[in-house]
């Protein structure tokens, strides 16, 4: 069965298939293989040179194979998409569905787009592969069902495809035996010679999807889209918004390395997972990018997996001591902007010497997690210890700058009050420490005048409107953060049942953890011992948790991994990332979302 879009949805889905490889192609697959066979429908039309700004070449090797895969990946849905890549080209740009068969699936599809400093977009073109590119023509433009006329153009022997009612959402026009789609036609004729007459004699990448980021692309318009992403998220001067502070220096450290990159590759593999990968070649020297390949601290995602089983989301970082050092600054000048004015010199420097304190005695990770349950959220931390004594008086010195009087009257402005002291939780040994935040009656503020918060069990806190509750508009007025130090790490914990996280936290390792949990274990055990940076996220549990249904459903896990393989065995260092995508977790995103 064939599904015909509207004309307003060929129009957003043509568009849309544009934008995949606007988005996905942010550089140049380079891979040229010089002994590879020219294609057979290009057979006169020699190679030509790459366009001026060329930042993008795009391998879809197998569009059949490819497009089975995904519709096995949407379920049952997909019963009512097209059942070949050329059926659902002919639907998404409006053809004659009789052309389907035209269109050779197991060639592959290419795309390459060309920086247009004068628009926000690049210029794009994709290369369909048809079977006869004259017979194609024949097809579209004659006879009592043609819709379109050749246009020849002189310049660049593309046929353009004229409609001969009205307009088309995009350009099309053939070349030897490609079909170009464009968004226009002067985007055609800059783009597709190259498409259609150069890239066929690349190397056909294994993937599904692949692409390669050469440098001008990485230090041009993909530094760019990432220094403005992050400069959104940076107050109007320029210091960063209380939730971006954490991620300052981290996020600056990124695009410095970003920046310092020789090429990136990105790929997609798609089984009864999705396995979205970037991996990127440091330039020669000892630039950021290269120290990092060989300096930044990697290991393998056992902190992640002694976290307690019930948890919905979890992380863990490792760093150096060095690299921590390096931060400080930063960190000392993110958290300084948050004061109205800026702190004084002589509190600025203690600030630095307390952070400076707390990293030097802290270990080279922590994890951290997040649970939901009747009660609400609630996160915890585990951290590595260095120095037990020295870690303790740190943060009961960080804790102290809550104290000074420019962070007292931020608190205040913000309707918060700060206070500490100990907790009692008998069942856990150590000293546990609490730091209870509360909303206070500053005119104004959100929550003022709350009633006080309700006490739960072994001095937690929790409102009976707390957020995991139903109706839950507010969060509790009563916030209590409970950690403790021990020589096997800094446990910490934070939200409705803070008590309940603290104790789960600290058993979790020689307990029930999440590595225990099939498919938690499964997704996150192939992630190797290089790993910088880790998350996990069950999204369906996660939502059926904020719908008041804690427990509900089964494992779906989205993983997100960060890392660095230094040089060995002829192979360059490389800097890497990945994100694997559960099949159900696609499956319920797209029904959620309605997209078929």
């Amino acid at each position: 069965m064939i599904v015909h879009p509207t004309s307003f949805l060929r129009r957003r889905a043509a568009a849309a298939l544009l934008a995949t490889f606007v988005g996905l192609s942010a550089g140049a697959l380079g891979c040229k293989s010089p002994g590879a066979p020219a294609d057979a429908g290009v057979v006169g039309l020699s190679p030509v040179p790459a366009p001026v700004g060329l930042v993008a070449e795009a391998f879809l090797p197998t569009p059949d194979a490819t497009w089975a895969k995904v519709r096995a990946l949407v379920g049952g849905s997909a019963a009512l998409l097209p059942g070949s890549a050329g059926a659902l080209t002919a639907s998404l740009l409006g053809l004659p569905i009789a052309v389907a068969s035209e269109i050779d699936g197991s060639v592959p599809v290419l795309g390459a787009a060309v920086e247009a400093p004068d628009r926000p977009r690049p210029r794009v073109a994709i290369g369909i592969h048809v079977k006869d590119g004259g017979r194609l023509i024949d097809q579209l433009t004659r006879g009592e069902g043609a819709r379109f006329r050749a246009a020849p153009d002189a310049a660049t022997s593309i046929a353009l495809l004229e409609p001969l009612q009205g307009t088309s959402p995009t350009a099309l026009g053939v070349l030897g035996n490609y079909l170009l789609v464009a968004e226009s036609a002067g985007d055609l004729t800059t783009v597709g010679p190259y498409v259609a007459r150069t890239m066929p004699q690349a190397q056909v990448p294994k993937e599904d999807l692949a692409v390669e980021i050469p440098r001008p692309a990485i230090e041009g318009p993909v530094l760019r889209a990432a220094r403005s992403a992050w400069d959104q998220a940076r107050g109007p001067d320029g210091a960063p918004r209380p939730t971006a502070v954490p991620l300052a220096p981290a996020v600056e450290g990124a695009l410095a390395m970003l920046g310092d990159l020789e090429r990136a590759r990105v790929t997609l593999v798609l089984d009864e997972n999705a396995h979205l990968r970037v991996s990127g070649t440091p330039k020669a020297g000892d630039g950021p990018a290269s120290k990092a390949s060989t300096d930044l601290a990697v290991g393998d995602v056992k902190p992640l997996l002694e976290l307690p089983a019930d948890a919905l989301a979890g992380i863990v970082v490792r760093d150096r001591a060095a690299s921590r050092a390096e931060n400080v600054p930063k960190l000392v000048d993110a958290l300084a902007g948050l004061v109205e004015g800026g702190l004084p010199p002589a509190e600025r420097e203690r600030l630095g010497a307390v952070i400076r304190a707390a990293s030097d005695a802290r270990g080279d990770w922590f994890a951290g997690g997040l649970r939901f349950n009747e009660a609400g959220p609630t996160a915890f931390v585990r951290a590595a210890v260095g120095d037990r004594a020295k870690l303790e008086t740190a943060v009961q010195d960080l804790l102290g700058i809550g104290e000074i009087q420019p962070v007292r009257a931020a608190l205040q402005r913000e309707g918060l009050r700060m206070s500490t002291g100990k907790a009692e939780l008998p069942q856990l040994e150590g000293e546990v420490r609490r730091v209870r935040f509360e909303q206070t009656a500053a005119a104004g503020q959100p929550g003022a005048g709350q009633p006080p918060a309700r006490k739960g069990p072994a001095g937690a806190s929790a409102d009976k409107r707390g957020a995991g509750a139903p109706g839950a508009s507010q969060p509790p007025p009563t916030i209590e953060l409970l950690y403790i130090v021990r020589d096997d790490g800094l446990f910490a914990s934070v939200g409705n049942d803070p008590a309940a996280g603290l104790r789960s936290v600290v058993a979790a390792p020689q307990g029930e953890r999440l590595g225990g949990v099939p498919a938690m274990n499964a997704a996150l055990a192939p992630l190797g011992s290089d790993i910088a940076f880790a998350l996990v996220v069950d999204p369906l549990r996660l939502v059926a948790s904020r719908l008041g249904q804690p427990g509900a459903g089964d494992p779906a896990p989205v993983v997100i991994a960060a890392g660095a393989a230094p040089a060995a065995a002829g192979a360059p260092a490389a800097l890497w990332a990945r994100a694997d995508i559960a099949a159900t977790a696609i499956r319920e995103l797209i029904r959620l979302g309605g997209v078929f």
